[in-house]
């Protein structure tokens, strides 16, 4: 009885780095909240459904175009710059009123913070949005445990070094697959 209920139980062991170009991550929810993944053969999916497109002359949509690599902004020094830059510059007209009355750079400098909280809201998202990038399969299962109910179909997290595109999310269930199974 034992042996029965034990073989029935189904490991998600990570494949190795040469292999996950191979395989389907599938991070599921159980009814009680509980988060569990299983790393799947391609083959038991039909990713034809998530294939990109072969490109036309006229488009150019599913096409790879290389692009420089692009840098980790500091979301936070932009804000501060953003803020310094505000209060070294007059205000515009008819805001002259914020700084007076006795209450020094206080109004002018809570008119800079309104000014530049939505860029600095742009750029905190933009962050999210990045390819995030793990260089071990159980730091990256471990954040998207965390951050699944964020994850939109489409993102992409490297594993290893694998590009892997989130092709489903939402509804307890969470399909990441490689992006060269998608392209090809």
């Amino acid at each position: 009885m034992l042996l029965v209920s034990c073989s029935a139980t189904r490991y998600g062991a990570a494949p190795t780095a040469e292999e996950l170009t191979r395989y389907v991550l599938v991070i599921q929810e159980s009814p009680g909240g509980q988060l569990t993944h299983d790393w799947r053969h391609a083959e038991e999916f039909d990713l034809s459904w998530y294939r990109f497109p072969t490109s036309t002359r006229e488009s150019t949509y599913g096409r790879i175009v290389r692009v420089a690599k692009t840098y980790q902004r500091d979301c936070d020094a932009e804000n501060d710059q953003c803020i310094k830059m505000c209060m070294s510059r007059p205000l515009p007209r008819g805001f002259g009123h914020t700084t007076s009355g006795g209450r020094g750079k206080g109004g002018k400098e809570e008119w800079c913070n309104k000014q530049c909280r939505q860029p600095y809201r742009d750029c905190l998202e933009l962050q999210e949005r990045q390819a995030h990038e793990f260089s071990a399969t159980d730091e990256a299962i471990d954040w998207l445990k965390r951050n699944h109910q964020t994850l939109l179909v489409g993102s992409i997290v490297v594993i290893a070094g694998v590009a892997f595109v989130t092709v489903s999310a939402g509804a307890g269930l969470i399909v990441l697959a490689p992006a060269a199974l998608l392209a090809s």
